[in-house]
């Protein structure tokens, strides 16, 4: 979360991060009562965003951040998320995942009024007859330029807390293969919404120097549990 948060701070190009979890952990929207989890099974790891909507327990899934000045998106949030949810769709339907952006319905706010993010997919969520796919959430700073966080949680495996989302696996088995090809055809399709050339890199100097920096205000309790 604190190296999210750096790149959202210091990018200095459109960047896409590609990441996996472990342990397992259960993230808290950045609006949410920390109360609210206090039934979590002993040992959960408990982590807070930097963005907002429902917590998510993430277990075998591929999650992404995109941080990106905000002038590359459209002006309004909804369109945002209708322009990279459907790029995503479009991934999906790439590897055999059968898959749709719902276009009716409210839309899932900051803080929304179920504490978890896959319980009750919204307009323009990423959906398959089983439920929720793919939970997404924004941050946006204005200074010291206006920028946007973009965070993206794609369930590969149902996680055991959250057994009612939907699944990759639910069509096809999550071996290496499908993995591999899901990720990149994740990146290419994002790049190709963006009208954006990719390349792979790692982070540099200065972006690794600020998630140190950062890192002690996301492992502290009282950061966690401030709401």
């Amino acid at each position: 979360m604190a190296f999210d948060a750096a790149l959202l701070e210091l990018a200095a190009t459109p960047t896409l991060r590609l990441y996996g979890w472990q342990p397992h952990a259960v993230s808290l929207g950045w609006f949410q009562h920390a109360a609210d989890f206090a039934d979590l099974p002993a040992g959960t790891q408990v982590v807070r965003r930097l963005t907002g909507g429902g917590a998510i327990h993430h277990g075998d899934e591929l999650t992404f951040s995109l941080a990106i000045d905000a002038a590359a998106l459209p002006t309004d949030v909804a369109a945002s998320y209708r322009l990279l949810h459907d790029a995503i769709v479009s991934a999906l339907h790439a590897v055999g995942v059968p898959c749709r952006r719902l276009d009716a319905g409210e839309h899932c706010g900051a803080r929304p009024a179920q504490r978890w993010c896959f319980a009750e997919p919204g307009r323009d969520d990423i959906v398959t007859e089983r439920g929720k796919l793919l939970g997404s959430a924004q941050r946006r700073i204005r200074t010291p330029r206006a920028r946007v966080l973009h965070h993206g949680s794609l369930v590969l495996e149902r996680p055991p807390l959250t057994p009612f989302v939907a699944a990759v696996a639910d069509h096809l088995p999550t071996d290496p293969a499908l993995r591999a090809a899901l990720r990149e055809n994740l990146v290419q399709r994002l790049a190709d919404a963006l009208c954006l050339p990719w390349h792979a890199d790692r982070p540099t100097t200065a972006e690794l120097a600020r998630a140190e920096e950062l890192a002690p205000g996301y492992r502290e309790p009282a950061n966690i549990a401030r709401r």
